[in-house]
């Protein structure tokens, strides 16, 4: 289940536009790479934790030079990884200096046939926000029963 709250916010293609609301996913917790490992390890892998972590740390360090070096990483049903380029325009070909007007370099990552068709088989329910449920959390230590929105 996907919990979301609604947040009201304008349409940044589109600023002229009243403001609509709009869901925004709230996750439940990090899942660490450990714990992912030990889901895995109790699902049928043969493989231990160590070993599972070991590849998966090689494979983000490898991931990660060869995308330096220039190459897309194609990693079947995970998906491709690639760069795109965060940059500010040069008036001309000849003033555009790499160091001056490339301002982010960014990991893209495209789906793979795992997450295709992630959105089959989800429900959605709708939960408070993060900055109300901090509120309340602060008002219950606090043996408040009110809150201000």
């Amino acid at each position: 289940m996907i919990k979301y709250s609604l947040v009201k916010r304008r349409d940044l293609r589109h600023p002229e536009q009243p403001q609509k609301f709009y869901a925004s996913a709230q996750s439940m917790k990090t899942l660490t790479l450990e714990k992912l490992a030990k889901y895995i390890r109790f699902h049928g892998c043969a493989y231990k934790e160590g070993d599972f972590i070991a590849i998966t740390k090689m494979l983000a360090e490898a991931t990660a030079k060869m995308l330096k070096e220039g190459y897309r990483v194609e990693l079947d049903d995970l998906g491709t990884f690639y760069l795109t380029l965060g940059c500010k325009g040069a008036e001309s070909r000849e003033t555009f200096n790499p160091d001056k007007h490339i301002k982010e370099v960014r990991v893209n990552w495209a789906l793979g046939e795992a997450f295709k068709n992630i959105r089959e088989d989800i429900t959605f329910e709708e939960t408070i926000d993060r900055r109300t449920e901090r509120k309340l959390l602060r008002a219950e230590r606090n043996g408040e029963d009110k809150i201000e929105l």
